[in-house]
């Protein structure tokens, strides 16, 4: 059409003998509608077979339009939740740095967007629901902000985009619900500052639910639980985290969820779950305890070969105490557990019974206890077992009929080694109150134990060679006793005191009555070794 046009116009031109100014609109939507050019150049036409001069004003030459025209206009600046929902419409980058945006309704980001600093601030306008949604193919956050008003629910929700986050800061302190963030469907990946606050309504820190959440590449800031049943992640539904999560431990429930705790919140969560079955722990790296660890139903904690360490908070307590119902089994498999100087055992099972498998207790350091107390419960053991005793450890296992039958059982195929740095060549396993209830060792030859004198039990490599020679009357040699050559010390507490503690209890929390009950049968020491001499060859 244009080069008939021109052609036209040229023609009028040479026709009125007039030279042709010339200006081209913009190309017209085909929709039969004639431009003003078109016009203009069929009225030249006309003129130039009439011999009427026709002018045509405009710019000289016909120009290509430039690069400034094709460039998109400039963003209004961002003020409010208008202004943000207008730049999110057009997708891209946005630069919130320095201000902060107050939501008066859910904000929704559908497009694909990278939106770099700011904060945004939730009101009670927002009412009951989550503060940001994400559903655009991808959407990133790096530096920003969400803060929750306490009528709102999740601060963000990723659903089914692929989010990825930054330096990402959530405030969820005020909130009447939800988690700081939850990944519905879709992925994330969480790089540089993790910085989670959440509140007593807070569900967790991060749900992962349907969807994959990559925190390897984070760093999470140390998170405030007022709730014992907060973990820094929950995964459910088929979620799943590739990657590990920083100082956190696994912890697996009957009805389908995968927390990822905090490891001093590890003792109370357990506690706090237990009306939910833990299936499972597993430690992802060596567990500092700020508090006793207490195992109170059936589970099993795979250590990986990590350790759980006890600390100075824990104080004069054993680290780690199984204490489920008889007929549950608390499976330790690959697992270590290590004593503080401030600390007493490193396991006690207490009217329990536990399965352990490839364990090490490391008694080094104590301020009076066992490597394992086996307290009226069962421990059956298989694979390795190793035991690191001290200066002021009490022996390797300590098997106590005060508080009900006790028992261990050494599977076919097991070792026992016991690295004794204490000088006072201590017993692999010593008995103690089996004129109170029947005490059983089975299978210490499977083991590498061997039987001595007294009904106790020494590795092979410590066991004494028989003397041929009569013995000269006189005073017999005697055998150190490992508290400090005198009687086999008792224990009110399932373990044995040393003659260091007066009191003693049973487990943490007995009652004042038990402690009376358990008091009126000290002092039976010599029974014990006469009904352990009994039970030779078992």
């Amino acid at each position: 059409m244009k080069k008939k046009i021109l052609a036209a116009v040229m023609g009028a031109a040479m026709v009125v003998n007039v030279s042709p100014v010339i200006t081209f609109a913009e190309t017209a939507a085909d929709n039969g509608a004639v431009s003003a050019v078109e016009e203009a150049a069929e009225t030249g036409a006309a003129g130039a077979a009439s011999g009427i001069g026709v002018e045509i004003t405009g710019t000289e030459t016909a120009e290509e339009p430039s690069d400034h025209a094709q460039v998109t206009s400039a963003r209004a600046e961002i003020t409010d939740q208008t202004s943000l929902e207008a730049a999110i419409a057009q997708g891209g980058a946005i630069d919130l740095t320095g201000k902060t945006i107050t939501l008066e309704r859910p904000l929704t980001i559908s497009t694909s967007v990278t939106v770099t600093g700011g904060t945004l601030a939730g009101t009670a306008a927002v009412g009951y629901n989550n503060l940001v949604t994400l559903t655009g193919d991808e959407v990133t956050l790096d530096g920003v902000t969400i803060i929750t008003a306490a009528e709102n629910k999740s601060a963000l929700h990723a659903y089914r985009t692929v989010f990825r986050a930054n330096n990402l800061t959530i405030d969820h302190t005020n909130t009447a619900g939800g988690a700081p963030v939850i990944i519905n469907g879709g992925s994330a990946a969480f790089t540089g500052n993790l910085d989670l606050k959440l509140g007593m309504n807070s569900w967790y820190g991060v749900n992962v639910d349907n969807a994959a959440a990559d925190f390897s590449g984070a760093s999470i800031a140390k998170i405030d639980t007022p709730v014992a049943t907060q973990s820094v992640v929950c995964v459910e539904n088929g979620g799943s985290v590739p990657g590990k999560v920083a100082d956190t431990t696994e912890v697996v429930t009957a009805d389908g969820q995968t927390a990822y705790v905090q490891d001093e919140d590890l003792p109370g969560f357990l506690k706090a779950k237990k009306e939910k079955d833990v299936v499972s722990v597993t430690l992802l790296h060596d567990v500092e305890l700020s508090e006793p660890l207490y195992l109170e139903e059936q589970m099993t904690v795979n250590g990986q070969g990590f350790y759980f360490n006890g600390t100075a908070a824990i104080g004069k307590d054993n680290v780690v105490t199984v204490m489920a119902e008889a007929s549950d089994v608390v499976t330790l498999k690959d697992l270590g557990i290590r004593t503080d100087a401030a600390n007493k055992s490193a396991l006690h099972i207490y009217r329990s019974r536990a399965a352990l498998q490839d364990i090490t207790l490391d008694n080094t350091d104590t301020a009076g206890g066992a490597g394992m107390i086996v307290n009226g419960g069962t421990a059956d053991i298989s694979g390795g077992l190793e035991i690191i005793l001290g200066e002021n450890s009490w022996g390797g296992i300590n098997v106590d009929g005060i508080n009900g039958e006790a028992e261990v059982n050494f599977a076919e195929g097991s070792k026992v080694t016991v690295q004794d740095t204490s000088g006072k060549e201590l017993d692999a396993i010593y008995i103690e109150n089996a004129d109170v209830n029947q005490v059983e060792i089975n299978g210490a030859e499977n083991a590498g134990l061997v039987q001595d004198e007294d009904g106790n039990f020494v590795t092979e490599d410590k066991a004494e060679t028989p003397d041929p020679t009569p013995e000269t009357p006189g005073d017999p040699e005697q055998k150190p006793s490992g508290n400090d050559g005198g009687q086999k010390p008792d224990d009110m507490n399932g373990q044995a005191s040393g003659g260091k503690e007066e009191t003693a209890s049973p487990k943490t929390g007995d009652s004042s009555a038990l402690l009376l009950a358990l008091g009126a049968l000290a002092g039976s020491g010599a029974a014990a070794g006469a009904v352990v001499r009994k039970k030779r060859g078992m």
